[in-house]
């Protein structure tokens, strides 16, 4: 049992993006924070996203321009400034997977499309595309439709995770809830002992997505603080790894205000790539088994792509859950989510692209509680690392 004791100004629990993106802004502003991951860095949410960083247009589709789309459509812009080092979060070592998204439509949709993105609302965030600019998986005579250039950004999420890990790795430690402790008083977290270092931070900071609910149980049973409700939103996401060389990153408009389909392609070790499969399919696919959902996919894309041939593709199916603050009939949340309760702050961040909003949102809630950067810190040898996350498309073949 080690005698040391550790006083950080903030503890961190979550290893994903909220969290990786929060100690990365506290320790820009001089904080000294650790964070703890159960499994590994990026492994459940954010390694199992899209990657896309949107500015909230695939929210317009019903025809108008929600509170959602308008509060999010500052999003791109801040990760581009961050990558290009002009944010306290330095991104300037992340891979981008393509700089642009699409949306195409086909039919009698194809012309609803065309009077909505043509109005002034949207002038200068998105712009049709003449033929020969479409791109390649969509560049077929066969296709009959219209295709839309929007300035969303793809991102590459197993680099997002090394950018952020880097500068702060060795304060990433493995938390083992079978045998590490937390100890909770009425003003938050009284200490973590994590392999037989005690840790006792001035502000405990929960970002843990699906983990939130059980760290805020054991906060109730201390009398700390009024009920957090989560809600969980599951997808059962489709991988299509391929050698047909297309790399297609858009989302398919049909009739619905969501999209039919969202596309996105990422490089397998063996060369091949994969297309990466969300949308209505994957909102749809809870409902199925995995063998429903493969042969649903499979349909889905005769029908989108009836010129490309997939009969020699592998399908395979992810289960992902989106753990969110609770909303008024499960719907999508419009802002990151951050509030205090004495010395515990508790965030959701509700989708990727809003971290930089949830980074602004725990800043302020860190100025507002008053605590001031502490002493310089030692992480000591006996507090492990946590690993970093492999993305699904190296495991699920």
């Amino acid at each position: 049992m080690s005698n040391t004791t550790l006083k950080p100004d903030v503890l961190i629990f979550g290893g994903g993006i909220a969290g990786l993106w929060l100690i990365n802004r506290l320790n820009a502003a001089g904080y000294q924070c650790l964070l703890l991951e159960t499994e590994s860095l990026g492994g459940d949410q954010t390694l199992a996203s899209q990657g896309i960083i949107h500015g909230g247009l695939k929210y317009a589709l019903s025809g108008s321009l929600s509170s959602e789309s308008e509060s999010i459509a500052a999003m791109p812009d801040r990760w581009r400034a961050a990558m290009a080092g002009n944010d306290p979060v330095d991104l300037r070592n992340l891979k981008v997977l393509s700089d642009t998204q699409h949306m195409w439509s086909s039919g009698s949709v194809a012309s609803r499309m065309t009077n909505f993105f043509a109005s002034k609302m949207l002038r200068g965030r998105i712009e049709k595309l003449k033929r020969n600019d479409f791109p390649s998986a969509l560049a077929d005579k066969a296709f009959k439709g219209n295709v839309y250039k929007l300035d969303d950004l793809v991102i590459n999420t197993e680099s997002l995770i090394a950018t952020l890990s880097a500068p702060v790795r060795e304060r990433l430690l493995a938390f083992d809830p079978a045998n590490d402790r937390l100890e909770w008083n009425e003003q938050g977290l009284a200490s973590a002992t994590v392999n037989g270092v005690r840790i006792e931070p001035s502000l405990t900071l929960l970002a843990a997505g699906n983990g939130n609910p059980a760290l805020l149980a054991q906060a109730h049973k201390a009398h700390l603080l009024e009920e957090e409700h989560s809600q969980l939103r599951p997808l059962k996401m489709l991988l299509v790894k391929h050698d047909l060389g297309h790399r297609l990153y858009a989302h398919c408009v049909g009739t619905s205000n969501k999209p039919v389909l969202t596309v996105t392609t990422h490089d397998c070790p063996d060369g091949k790539v994969v297309w990466y499969l969300g949308g209505d399919l994957a909102e749809q696919g809870v409902e199925r088994s995995d063998e429903q959902q493969l042969a649903a996919g499979r349909t889905e894309l005769d029908k989108l792509f009836p010129w490309l041939d997939f009969s020699t593709a592998e399908l395979a199916t992810l289960d992902v859950v989106r753990a969110e603050p609770k909303q008024q009939s499960l719907v999508k949340p419009d802002n990151a989510y951050a509030r205090r309760d004495k010395n515990l702050i508790i965030t959701w961040p509700t989708k990727l692209t809003l971290a930089p909003d949830l980074g602004d949102r725990v800043m302020a809630l860190v100025e507002e509680h008053g605590l001031q950067p502490g002493e310089p810190m030692t992480v000591p040898a006996e507090l492990k690392q946590a690993p970093l996350g492999v993305p699904y498309w190296h495991t699920c073949f």
